[in-house]
């Protein structure tokens, strides 16, 4: 087993890069489970990929939640000698994508063997990216998706939805704090009453009353839905009978029913506005040896043996604004007013604000408010980006900010917190409720703040405008130097003193 330092002999660590690389791989060797939290530009992936190639636990598979990473990840592994294979989704390598879109997932679930192209090629696609694979792969007629797996490779970097098919001898898991976040996916009202429209021609008269039942009740109704309320549980395996019968065989008809699958299908629905949230706990590898990786500890549903903590050096400015909420029963207008208050005072101060809301009615209240909302902005904008916290946006995104604002709590649903508490529970995960309520909230608090941090050295101004962030000092506190709260009517003041280089 080769040593640490001779694993670092090609490159020059930093201080206490080597010591933190030694412990992994003593933790690793013994197949252990651990938890590293070290800050942004630390040098995280460094050390744990010195530490899996020192205790000889290659080939390993190295999970992301965006695929963007793979990149960086298979670059920094290149500097230790080490080739990472950089495997995607079906949606970019399933040669039937365009014609089923989602229901892609199912046909490999259930009719696999319906599939024009469930083969594999005659010989390892040895020298392709996964985009190279696909054209590859449309010329020879195979499948590019499960020929990803057979690449070698010392890690396969992929996204922590795809299933683990490969042998490896260690799991990496990187910014583990969004394993405290439920998978979340979006359907949009029209889509679904469309997907409606097309599965009552193929159902029973009684399914299909049931199913007017339903958009009838989406199309009126916030909030929770529990889809067993409303349809009986010989409907749903109808509807599913159905769909699984046309996945190879009716590509139009399985592609247009499937966001009606996906609803009643899912453990937790929200219907918010035009748009209905379902939510699935995300999916937990029981691996040993594994690393997971993150910048902030969190309640986190997983068993863990053992920890290792760098502290931050460099903390962000933060300031918590202890007069307003975005708590259902308290935003109302004149809440709305204190926020709207708040993105001016950081409009004059700052050049550029990063906006979080925490969801959409808060979003709705301020929108007139900013300067850009939901969209990239160009490489010299100024003013204020809004961002609703969970978007697609407020994922692997660099949106380099001076300062950073929560415009609320980001919450799940109270419902939706409660079903995956009972299901954590019955999973016999311990503190089922907190990892159902404050993870997913500390998740998406410290993601959002990622976005606008992009230099460690310089990090934004942080203000987190809701009462409720005052619980979770302890957990902030590793990134954050929460200085104050004020009222908004000090924030002004407030945002001088904590922009003061004088400021201790």
């Amino acid at each position: 087993m080769p040593s640490v330092e001779e694993v670092f002999k090609e490159i020059e660590p930093r201080p206490g890069q080597m010591e933190i690389a030694q412990q992994l791989a003593d933790l690793i060797a013994s197949g252990k489970r651990v938890l590293l939290t070290a800050p942004t530009g630390w040098g995280k992936t460094l050390v744990v990929l010195a530490a899996l190639r020192a205790s000889e636990a290659l080939p390993a598979a190295w999970l992301v939640r965006a695929l963007a990473l793979g990149e960086h990840i298979a670059n920094e592994a290149a500097k230790m000698g080490l080739f990472a294979f950089v495997a995607a989704g079906r949606e970019k390598t399933c040669l039937l994508w365009e014609t089923l879109g989602d229901a892609t997932y199912d046909l490999c679930r259930y009719a696999r063997y319906k599939c024009p192209y469930a083969r594999l090629p005659p010989t390892p696609p040895v020298g392709y990216d996964w985009r190279e694979m696909v054209e590859a792969a449309k010329n020879g007629g195979w499948c590019a998706y499960f020929a990803q797996e057979m690449v070698p490779s010392d890690l396969i970097v992929q996204n922590y939805e795809r299933a683990l098919r490969r042998p490896v001898r260690a799991l990496a898991v990187d910014e583990a704090h969004n394993l405290a976040l439920p998978e979340e996916r979006s359907i949009l009202l029209s889509r679904l009453a469309e997907s409606i429209a097309y599965a009552r021609h193929y159902v029973s008269a009684h399914c299909a009353n049931r199913l007017e039942a339903l958009i009838k009740y989406v199309l009126t109704k916030d909030g929770d839905l529990d889809v067993r309320l409303l349809l009986h549980e010989e409907d749903i395996e109808e509807l599913k009978r159905v769909y699984v019968s046309f996945l190879a065989e009716n590509a139009e008809v399985a592609r247009e029913v499937r966001p009606l699958i996906s609803l009643i299908s899912a453990p937790a629905v929200y219907i918010e506005a035009e748009k209905i949230s379902v939510f699935r706990p995300r999916r937990m590898l029981n691996f040993r040896p594994s690393i997971l990786i993150t910048a902030t500890p969190l309640p986190l549903p997983i068993q863990l043996d053992a920890e290792i903590n760098v502290n931050w050096h460099v903390r962000a400015r933060s300031l918590i604004v202890s007069d307003v909420t975005s708590k259902f029963d308290e935003f109302d207008s004149r809440m709305a007013l204190n926020y709207k208050k708040l993105l001016i005072n950081l409009a004059k101060k700052f050049r550029r604000v990063l906006a979080f809301a925490a969801s959409e009615r808060v979003a709705r209240e301020l929108r007139s408010w900013v300067n850009y909302e939901e969209v990239i902005p160009p490489p010299d904008w100024e003013g204020v980006l809004m961002i609703k916290a969970r978007s697609r946006f407020a994922e692997g995104i660099d949106l380099p900010a001076d300062a950073v604002a929560l415009l609320g709590a980001p919450y799940l649903p109270p419902e939706v917190s409660n079903r995956l508490a009972k299901i954590y529970k019955a999973q016999g995960i311990e503190n089922s409720v907190r990892l159902a309520v404050d993870g997913p909230m500390i998740a998406v608090t410290v993601q959002s703040i990622g976005r606008a941090w992009r230099n460690p050295a310089r990090p934004p101004l942080v203000v987190l405008a809701d009462a409720r962030f005052s619980r979770y000092k302890e957990e902030l506190q590793k990134m954050l130097d929460i200085e104050e709260e004020v009222a908004s009517d000090e924030l002004n003041k407030a945002l001088q003193r904590a922009t003061s280089p004088n400021t201790a």
